[in-house]
């Protein structure tokens, strides 16, 4: 059924669903009082880098077998996460590492 469905809504009604899943996960986030940062293998890893690489997906579109409503709802996710982490852009991509020292309370 959910595949039927999708298969009806088109790049663009792929791309609004997907920017709104990631306002629903957004609002979720930031409604924390406290956000955890996410480090992978040491590094800091901001969401805003995650939406560029989901963003790029759409490149794939067409050259490879999934589903353009997928690949679409992905990169709507993707600017989702990008819009909501500009301020930190300087930021993305520099993979800093994780200073334990800093981290622990006094």
């Amino acid at each position: 059924m959910i595949p039927l469905l999708l298969g009806s809504v088109g790049t663009k009604g792929a791309l609004m669903l997907g920017f709104t899943a990631a306002e629903v996960i957004l609002h979720y986030w930031n409604s924390k009082k406290i956000h955890p940062e996410i480090y992978i293998f040491g590094r800091r890893v901001h969401h805003g880098e995650i939406g560029a690489l989901l963003s790029a997906s759409s490149i794939l579109m067409g050259k490879i077998p999934v589903p353009a409503v997928a690949l679409g709802i992905l990169a709507g996710v993707g600017a989702g996460l990008i819009k909501d982490d500009l301020a930190d852009i300087k930021e993305w991509f520099r993979f800093r590492k994780l200073n334990l020292i800093k981290k622990v309370p006094k």
